[in-house]
């Protein structure tokens, strides 16, 4: 059981540093900058923006990690909630030095 819980932390983690990286991406574009304040978000729209599925962005919004509005059965969210969402989980880098490691076909924690 706690291997299981640390697969999925894991791919939690992974998943949260692609979003990240997606951000980031985005904000280094001058243009996104602006029309990204203004934005407003539904599900299928969101989804398709961080490249996540229906169950994780409901257990986001469901365990109050990510903020939303709600009319009816439609939700929104503001690029405000978005990157709140990512500021709260998001993890400086910690390598020391310049050099990145090789990359091989073995990884070892």
């Amino acid at each position: 059981m706690a291997k299981k819980l640390q697969v999925e932390t894991i791919c939690e983690r992974e998943l949260l540093e692609k979003i990240l990286r997606i951000v980031e991406r985005q904000e280094k574009l001058p243009s996104a900058n602006k029309v990204a304040a203004n934005c407003l978000y539904d599900n299928k729209s969101l989804m398709a923006k961080l490249g996540i599925k229906e169950k994780y962005l409901k257990k986001l919004r469901d365990n109050g990690y990510l903020g939303y509005s709600r009319e009816g059965d439609k939700y929104w969210y503001t690029q405000e909630d978005v990157d709140r969402f990512l500021r709260r989980f998001h993890y400086e880098a910690f390598a020391v030095g310049d050099v990145l490691p090789e990359q091989g076909g073995d990884y070892h924690v």
